[in-house]
């Protein structure tokens, strides 16, 4: 068992490796306190400023019953509006702007400007805004709705203070795609041993009337496990081109499109503090945030899968019993997380999800007790539902392992999403011209 873990972990940081070719900034990130006093921009989602809390971009339309959990991805010719919320502690609302960059495939600024992507203006005054109610810790809850654009692709969102686009609080990447290309996806076994943990995407593009000089320049593809960057698999090229069709065919058997499985997320509600939510072992009531406690955890690698309650795929929702105002009634509070474990692991052991950005956060990094033979931690997170895991960060070799502490497993439920990019004669920038997600419904 443990040669065979080795093993797929050595092909999951050689994915990694080669996924880094096209030089574009890191998918996940090592944030510490430090960091904060640097206002450098990062082509990623990322908050500049710990005093900025909760950051949501989500596409506000579409089937989902609970739009928070959408992913930041609209179609060009049929937009949902995209929604970005967001808290700043404290009891004064600052003034923000934000603006919109157009990226490559490879999130680096394309040579398109904002009059070639835009409508109007690019600069937006972040003008709704409310003051939290009746809530221990105060804050400002900022919504924003973008602006539509006129050409698919990568796009960042920049927010930062009034006046200072140097100022930066937060950013977010989008995508807007055209439907152009059509993909079909299929999930399918691999071969060998990686079968029990590992999920590959096999698909074929047809892309139509698109003029084709190139098809491994013109054409490359990006695969997201979850909505997820940190893990991303990007830089795909055809594996096989039926020109006459029209058709790429993108079939390994080298493992390029395939992903850890990963575990069902662990999961914690914090909606009442009148009830014990899921997970939750007690609450104290203190005088400046409430304190929640959470059932010990278990280090699942090693152990039987086990599909539990339905997860939100790392994502996490706001939400307070009975208040319909939750946005701006839902406080924060202190959460306790344990993970017991007779010796430490080679590495920090680190909370990550959503919440976190899918970074690496100082702040959400757990330290290990010896009276108590455990890992403990907290996070500083609104009322809500949310979904966790813990990871291992090799701090020597800067390795992450998200499976020695959660394992993998080919059965787990996961949401994958196809980016087609396309680069066409004449194109400064890339457009995206085909995109698909595919559910691991087993």
């Amino acid at each position: 068992m443990k040669n065979i873990l080795i093993r797929f972990q050595f092909i999951y940081l050689l994915i990694l490796i080669t996924n880094s070719s096209y030089g574009q900034p890191p998918k996940w990130e090592v944030i510490t306190e430090k960091d904060y006093n640097s206002r450098e921009l990062h082509y990623s989602d990322y908050v500049y400023d710990p005093n900025v809390r909760t950051v949501q971009l989500y596409a506000n339309g579409g089937s989902r019953t609970i739009p928070q959990l959408n992913t930041p991805v609209v179609s060009l010719d049929r937009q949902f509006p995209l929604t970005l919320e967001f808290d700043i502690f404290g009891d004064d609302a600052d003034y923000f702007e934000a603006t919109l960059v157009h990226c490559n495939r490879d999130w680096t600024p394309s040579e398109i400007q904002s009059i070639e992507f835009m409508k109007e203006f690019n600069s937006f005054k972040l003008n709704t805004f409310d003051f939290s109610m009746n809530t221990r810790v105060p804050y400002v809850h900022f919504k924003f709705t973008l602006p539509r654009v006129k050409l698919s692709g990568n796009y960042l969102l920049k927010v930062y203070r009034e006046g200072n686009e140097g100022d930066l609080i937060l950013t977010k990447r989008f995508i807007v795609y055209e439907g152009k290309a059509t993909v079909m996806p299929k999930v399918v076994d691999m071969k060998g041993s990686n079968r029990r943990y590992m999920q590959q995407i096999d698909f074929t593009v047809n892309y139509g009337n698109l003029t084709v000089v190139n098809a491994k320049r013109d054409f490359s593809v990006n695969i997201l496990q979850n909505g997820r960057w940190d893990n991303a698999t990007v830089g795909l090229l055809p594996r096989f081109i039926k020109g006459h069709e029209h058709i790429l065919d993108y079939s390994y058997y080298d493992g390029e499109n395939a992903f850890l499985g990963s575990n069902e997320f662990r999961v914690f509600e914090i909606g009442s503090l009148n009830g014990g939510g899921t997970e939750v072992s007690s609450t104290d009531r203190m005088k400046n945030f409430n304190k929640v406690r959470l059932h010990k955890d278990l280090v699942r690698n090693g152990k039987s899968f086990n599909q539990q309650q339905k997860d939100y795929n790392g994502g996490y929702v706001i939400g307070v019993f009975g208040k319909p105002d939750y946005w701006i009634e839902s406080d924060y509070m202190e959460v306790f997380f344990t993970l017991p474990m007779e010796t430490q692991v080679v590495g920090d052991v680190y909370i990550y999800g959503a919440f976190s950005q899918w970074q690496l956060n100082e702040e959400y990094k757990m330290v290990y007790d010896n009276a108590k033979k455990a890992y403990v931690g907290s996070a500083l997170v609104k009322q809500g539902r949310y979904d966790y895991m813990y990871t291992v960060l090799n701090t020597s070799a800067m390795e992450r392992d998200d499976v020695a502490l959660e394992g993998s497993f080919n059965l787990t439920k996961n949401m994958y999403e196809i980016f087609v990019y396309y680069r066409g004669p004449g194109d400064r920038g890339d457009r995206i011209v085909g995109y698909r997600k595919i559910n691991t419904n087993r």
